[in-house]
Formats: structure tokens, sequence, C-alpha cells
């Protein structure tokens, strides 16, 4: 299949196949021009990137926990988790090896793999599921998928961000936007224990999923 443009695509458009396309077509590009910084992932700032690791943290102590980073890129949150005296079981997944090649050249103490939690959901078990800045390129159908596969795969909790409707500056046209108040009801219905943030960057959200 000859690459995709991201700018010609609606996700809802597409199967699995080519979604994984579309993400191919939109980050390997950055990765080759970028290598490891925040710009290979599609972060402009490397100050709201680190922020939101610092968010996703805040669901509990998991300096001892395991945890299973779904969409980990080249392993920028692995770092994070490392400098800030990380001493538990971690595991990051990336359905792309380019990716994942880049993550464990930088960050050779951690595990990575090449992986789609969506098409393995039974295989992956952590204390704490967790992922940042994966769903811009989605639609909510693709979206709730991936939080009802990482809650399975959890034993306590489940963080996740998402770029959000709610910023009215339209610094993110272009990207998916979910919906805070729509993604915190579909998330109701995998458990009563939610917190939702929407305090710390204007344009993105927080979800807190704990096991009853």
């Amino acid at each position: 299949m000859a690459d995709l443009d991201p700018r010609d695509l609606d996700p809802r458009d597409l199967d699995p196949s080519e979604h994984t396309q579309l993400v191919r077509s939109h980050y390997l590009p950055l990765l080759n021009e970028f290598g490891v910084s925040s710009r290979a992932v599609d972060y402009h700032h490397e100050g709201n990137h680190l922020a939101r690791f610092l968010i996703l943290t805040g669901i509990d102590d998991v300096s001892q926990a395991s945890i299973l980073d779904v969409g980990c890129g080249v392993g920028h949150f692995a770092g994070w988790l490392l400098e800030h005296g990380y001493e538990g079981d971690y595991l990051g997944i990336d359905i792309l090896p380019e990716m994942i090649d880049r993550a464990r050249d930088t960050h050779p103490k951690m595990r990575f793999e090449h992986a789609d939690i969506l098409a393995e959901p039974d295989r992956f078990k952590a204390d704490y599921v967790m992922s940042s800045g994966i769903f811009h390129l989605g639609d909510a159908a693709l979206m709730q998928r991936v939080i009802g596969a990482m809650y399975g795969a959890c034993r306590k909790g489940v963080a996740f961000n998402s770029l959000s409707t709610w910023d009215v500056s339209g610094s993110q046209r272009g990207h998916f936007l979910a919906d805070p108040l729509e993604t915190l009801s579909f998330c109701r219905t995998l458990t009563t224990q939610l917190l939702m943030r929407h305090d710390y960057l204007p344009h993105d959200f927080t979800i807190f999923l704990f096991r009853d």
C-alpha cells in the first residue's frame, strides 16, 4: 500500500490496517527528521509533553508498580519515570516497530515490545495501564475500544489523556478532539470509580479509571 496522507483521510473510514498505515505516514517522517526528541511524537512543546506525564502518574504512587505504557513511542515516558526514581516493572508497547527500535536503543534498561493491545487484548496485565497522546489520529469509536482494552489489562487502574473539544483556541485543529463528558460517560460503563482532570492544559484532559 502506498503511503497515506493524513490530511486526506478520515480515520472513521479506515479499517485497522489502514489506521496503522495512517499512523505510519504521520509519525515516520517525524521520527526520521527529529530522532528521539519530543517532535518525533508530534509534541511541539516539550513542557506540555512532560506535564502530561506528571498528571498521569498522579493516579497513585506508581514508583514500585508494574506499568503498561500503550503507544510508548520512542520511550519518553519510560525515561521520565527513570528520572523520577521509578523501580517497578515497565513495559512499553507500540504499533510501529521503528519506534520500538529507537526506544530500546535510548532506554536499554526498560522493556519495549512491538505490539497492538487491540489485537491481543488478553495478553497484557499490569497494575496500571497508561497512555499519553495516542488518540489524536483516531475517533471516538477507536478511543473507546482502546480504553476498554486498557481497562481489561489493568489490575488497579488506567490513566490516559486526550485532546479536548473544550479547547476554544483552535490550536489543535486537524486532530481528533474528544468530548470530555462523553468520554467520561463511556468510562462510567467500565467502572464507577473515576476521576477527570481538565485543569493543567486548556486543550487536554486526563481520566483515571480504578478497579471497583
